[in-house]
């Protein structure tokens, strides 16, 4: 999964015609790693679908902003400009969760 560097990055995978899935975590956050233990299976199973990113909150913290993210682990889909799906908070997401998530915003594209 692609770590997105700035702001402008951000910006033009929001607005790009495949819909991207934005994860902001942090290094620290053990919510976190626990999604890196299965994101790889949820990435290959929505590839046709989705191309995923990784944000940095900690490094930055002006596209969480920009995003309305407050807490991490959090989730963000967007195509076209327009946000898909939002999955946003502190808590702990399982995989099930990760997955109904997607297909809410499968469902808008």
């Amino acid at each position: 999964m692609e770590n997105i560097k700035n702001l402008e990055q951000y910006e033009e995978l929001k607005n790009g015609e495949k819909a991207a899935v934005m994860l902001f975590s942090a290094d620290w956050c053990p919510d976190c790693r626990f999604i890196d233990t299965f994101i790889d299976e949820i990435i290959e199973n929505n590839r046709e679908e989705f191309d995923f990113y990784k944000i940095d909150s900690d490094a930055r913290k002006d596209i969480c902003a920009e995003a309305g993210v407050m807490g991490i682990p959090s989730l963000v889909a967007y195509k076209s400009g327009r946000t898909l799906a939002e999955f946003i908070g502190n808590d702990s997401k399982t995989k099930e969760q990760i997955e109904e998530f997607l297909e809410g915003a499968k469902a808008k594209l």
